[in-house]
């Protein structure tokens, strides 16, 4: 007497993948900055892109400097940011370098008035070699302008005023009074995540290469098809 099979069929369902689009914040007129496919909106927040400041402005000259993001909330198949980081590469910041001149580089915390802890890195470049003394008083005065506008700015505010050269062009005009400067640049202005300074509380947006026109893509997660599991049992 031959025993009797049976068929059982299990099914492995996953959410079909779609096409979901990028949009910078309103500071910088909500364009749209990248796509990014996702079975389910929810999968992208918190995830963080940069690209080059150049293909938010279509100016050229803005090639030098990334502007970081992170995917706040979704609105249908819209994905809305923040800004979170401002860096100029270091090609840009290796060219402002020149022979028989003085270049101080500073490394500040401050917190913006929306309470946001800032890490911001700082270059000046003097017109000659200075004293030690003139760069010292350069230093304070230069922490406590920074302080000054940070404090009264939120997060979001403060990095526009940086990508449009105001901070820079403020801080420079009040600086030459003390001396010269050939040139002056914040070379990073970032986020801090926790509550320590630690390297691996910030946020690393610092690119490797030379800037590309094209913006960084998201990571893509592995796409998995819709399969059927087939098992005999006799």
């Amino acid at each position: 007497m031959s025993k009797s099979t049976t068929k059982k069929v299990s099914r492995i369902k996953t959410r079909k993948k779609v096409w979901f689009k990028i949009f910078a914040p309103q500071v910088f007129g909500n364009k749209e900055i990248g796509e990014t496919y996702l079975p389910a909106a929810e999968n992208a927040l918190g995830r963080l892109l940069k690209i080059s400041l150049k293909d938010i402005t279509g100016n050229v000259k803005d090639q030098n400097a990334y502007i970081g993001f992170k995917i706040a909330k979704a609105e249908g198949s819209a994905l809305r940011t923040e800004v979170i980081s401002y860096q100029l590469t270091p090609a840009s910041v290796k060219r402002l370098v020149r022979k028989n001149t003085a270049r101080l580089d500073d490394y500040f915390t401050f917190t913006t008035k929306d309470k946001k802890n800032v890490i911001v890195k700082t270059l000046l470049i003097t017109l000659n070699i200075s004293k030690r003394s003139t760069e010292a008083r350069l230093r304070k005065t230069l922490q406590d302008l920074l302080r000054a506008e940070i404090n009264t700015e939120d997060f979001t505010t403060f990095l526009s005023n940086v990508v449009t050269n105001k901070v820079q062009a403020i801080l420079r005009k009040k600086l030459n009074k003390i001396y010269p400067l050939k040139e002056l640049a914040i070379r990073v202005a970032v986020l801090q995540q926790g509550t320590g300074t630690s390297k691996e509380d910030v946020l690393e947006t610092a690119p490797q290469e030379e800037p590309r026109a094209e913006a960084v893509p998201l990571v893509e997660e592995a796409s998995v098809e819709e399969t059927d599991v087939e098992e005999a049992a006799l």
